[in-house]
């Protein structure tokens, strides 16, 4: 027989060092929240959590967490788990921490596939709440039956919703936003309006969910309805609702899509509509052959709806006639829609779209073409530059623009935007490069607030520190009550004051934010090469790609009246602010208040 060979062991070397402690190991945390809400569980809380295992553990979690919020469990591909494999390939961290198995993932199926990838790749994924050894047989078996019982209470608030929509169908009431109140229809003579994002009040008069006609809209929509019916122009009915001050029911002024909105619901002639089924997704195949649900855009035509007899009041007391009414607006809905469908396009049509803004009131311009017979030939299937007309849109709509129709001919446009690029190829470079640095600093000056008035950066910060503190404070709040060491009134009262100081926080934050967008970019200008270079490309370019280039180098270009090419139009790059104008909000409160 053969000697039996006896084991070598081998041992380091006398000079090696064996007393460096082993590497900690990285850490991430990943938090997702479906939908923002009060009830929700907020991503601070999460991190909390997942911070505690990671310290318990001796994990580093040197990384900002990696966040979806108002993403489903249900779906991956809008998520940021893609982005967490690729920095587990790339060694980047050693354990993924969640808050529990649920935030991964309602999916069990995906859920599994995307978690044996990362252990794949050496990564440990942990959940602070339900904390399962995944390398054991038990502990993956534990991991599975909870994301089985995460897409078990996903798919039972999923039947939980359809009830809903099919009971709220059966009784004639509408669904969704709907319930809180439509144009021309309220909820309750006393209960506090609506508010987005708060539970609705309801007493005994409104918990039916019936909505009450207004009675002085009574007249106004059989008046919307028949003038369609008789080929009355939708912009004459803008016209004549804003003339009357209404606006739609989120308080903003009627346009020709909020009309179409309001009229296409059929709600005011007594119906309530219901996406047909085959409307509400789309399949969609992915890259490895399998095939998934997405849901489709809520942008659908008439023809996407089931109408049902509803229970609340129409404007016509005659059945017979609303259904001739709808039949009469419907004919003519319909009429031009497959010719739209066929000839709509996104891509811009001219290089200047969306670059023009009227120098009187600062709306954009919409393009026209002369009329037919005074145009002039057609080249290469496109009109001549001459026939393109830009006109102020607020003129084309409202008829109350300060300048009284300002319009110029895309031939001018287009001669002011080369004029313009070639001044800045023939420019002095050294002077180009002191001037723009010159208006930087004196915007930058202009920009900066007065002593007394505060820095706006510096007060975000502030807000964002103390909601931090404010959902901090809840989460304790949220333990204490589990603990039972508050009782739940005291802690609902506490909680009240928390959400009203939040939600005045995130007023401020709007309004701080709001007011720092409007202050435009400053970027330097670009050498004169790289213009030279740029007006190459557009001189061979389509429209669309014409009209990006110019997005990269102008700001705006301002319309004026008069006909001298040489003052039409001034051109403002992005190095240079353009002048302030009133925005869409002001001018729409011009409007109303007259």
């Amino acid at each position: 027989m053969a000697p039996v060979s006896t084991p070598i062991r081998l041992r380091p070397a006398p000079d090696a060092d064996t007393s460096a402690s082993p590497r900690r190991r990285r850490g991430i945390i990943y938090v997702r929240v479906s939908v923002a809400r009060a009830d929700m569980i907020s991503p601070e809380l999460q991190v909390t959590h997942a911070r505690k295992l990671a310290e318990a553990n001796d994990i580093d979690v040197d990384i900002e967490p990696i966040m979806d919020l108002g993403e489903s469990g249900r779906e991956f591909e809008e998520r940021k788990i893609d982005e967490i494999k690729q920095m587990a390939r790339d060694r980047k961290f050693d354990v993924l921490i969640l808050w529990i198995w649920s935030r991964f993932g309602r999916n069990l199926k995906e859920s599994l596939q995307h978690l044996d990838d990362l252990m794949a790749y050496g990564i440990e994924v942990r959940a602070a709440r339900e904390d399962f050894d995944g390398k054991t047989t038990i502990g993956r078996f534990a991991i599975a039956q909870m994301l089985n019982i995460a897409e078990l209470e996903s798919n039972q608030k999923s039947d939980q919703w359809k009830d809903t929509i099919e009971r709220r169908k059966q009784h004639g009431l509408p669904h969704g936003g709907a319930t809180r109140g439509k144009f021309g229809y309220y909820r309750c003579d006393t209960c506090p309006s609506p508010e987005r994002g708060k539970p609705m009040d309801k007493c005994p008069k409104c918990k039916a969910g019936i909505l009450k006609l207004d009675p002085t809209y009574r007249s106004i929509y059989i008046t919307l309805y028949k003038d369609y019916a008789d080929g009355v122009s939708v912009r004459s009915m803008v016209l004549w609702l804003r003339a009357k001050g209404l606006v739609n029911w989120t308080g903003r002024p009627i346009d020709a899509g909020d009309l179409y909105s309001i009229l296409d619901s059929g709600f005011a002639l007594g119906f309530v509509r219901y996406t047909l089924p085959e409307e509400l997704h789309t399949v969609i195949v992915r890259e490895d052959g399998t095939t998934k649900k997405k849901r489709k855009s809520t942008h659908r035509d008439i023809t996407s709806y089931l109408y049902y007899k509803g229970k609340h009041e129409a404007v016509f007391n005659d059945e017979v006639e609303a259904e001739r009414v709808w039949d009469a607006y419907v004919e003519r809905r319909l009429s031009g829609r497959d010719k739209d469908d066929r000839n709509h396009s996104h891509r811009a049509k001219y290089s200047v779209s969306g670059v023009l803004k009227c120098a009187a009131c600062g709306e954009g311009m919409h393009s026209m073409l002369r009329a037919r017979r005074v145009q002039r030939p057609w080249q290469d299937g496109k009109p001549d530059p001459r026939d393109v007309l830009f006109r102020c849109t607020r003129h084309m709509k409202f008829k109350d623009c300060p300048g009284n129709g300002v319009y110029v001919t895309l031939e001018t446009a287009e001669a002011a935007v080369r004029g313009f690029l070639a001044e800045q190829i023939a420019r002095d470079v050294d002077g180009a490069r002191s001037l723009p640095a010159r208006i930087t600093q004196v915007h930058t000056r202009a920009a900066t607030p007065e002593a007394g008035e505060g820095d706006e950066s510096a007060r975000l910060d502030a807000i964002e520190r103390e909601i931090s503190d404010l959902r901090r404070k809840e989460d304790k709040l949220t333990d204490a009550v589990m603990d039972e060491l508050i009782s739940a009134d005291a802690a609902r009262r506490r909680r009240a004051s928390y959400e009203a100081r939040t939600s005045a926080l995130h007023d401020e934050m709007k309004r701080i934010r709001r007011k720092l967008a409007e202050q435009p970019a400053i970027i330097p200008a670009p050498e004169p090469t790289a213009v030279a270079s740029a007006m190459e490309v557009f001189d061979v370019a389509v429209p669309d790609d014409q009209r990006v280039i110019l997005r990269k180098l102008i700001r705006e270009i301002h319309v004026h009246r008069g006909r001298d090419p040489r003052t039409k139009t001034t051109v403002y790059p992005m190095w240079i602010p353009a002048p302030p104008s009133r925005n869409r909000a002001e001018n729409d409160s011009v409007r109303l208040a007259a």
